[in-house]
């Protein structure tokens, strides 16, 4: 009856979580950079950017960025390369949960872009 009970929970838990993990990445797939069109992600491109001393730094033109190898494949596990980028006022886009997220191609030897999507908080 314990087990029973016990295996109630853990499937009711699953149920009301699957979806909120899904939620956290789902909100990429449906964006579109505003300049370029493309989409923002292809399954595991993008990821919160967890903001270290000197990695952004705002700039007249828009967000200079720039990544180590660790750092960029914190966000695509892929990455081949670190990123040290401009990205243009124009091109950044709000947030859905308050905090930098960053969507990146790998790099497979021909620059497929730099980047794909950017979002940083609203009130930066």
């Amino acid at each position: 009856m314990r087990r029973a009970v016990a295996l109630a929970a853990l499937v009711a838990a699953f149920v009301f979580l699957a979806p909120l993990m899904a939620g956290a990445h789902s909100w990429y797939s449906e964006k579109r950079d505003p300049v370029t069109k493309k989409g923002c992600c292809g399954g595991s491109d993008c990821a919160q950017l967890v903001i270290e001393p000197g990695m952004l730094k705002g700039d007249p033109l828009g967000y200079r960025l720039s990544l180590t190898l660790e750092q960029a494949r914190k966000i695509n596990p892929s990455r081949r390369t670190g990123l040290d980028i401009l990205i243009p006022w124009e091109r950044v886009q709000p947030s859905e949960d308050g905090n930098f997220h960053l969507c990146i191609p790998r790099w497979d030897g021909v620059v497929l872009g730099d980047f794909y999507c950017f979002f940083a908080p609203p009130s930066t």
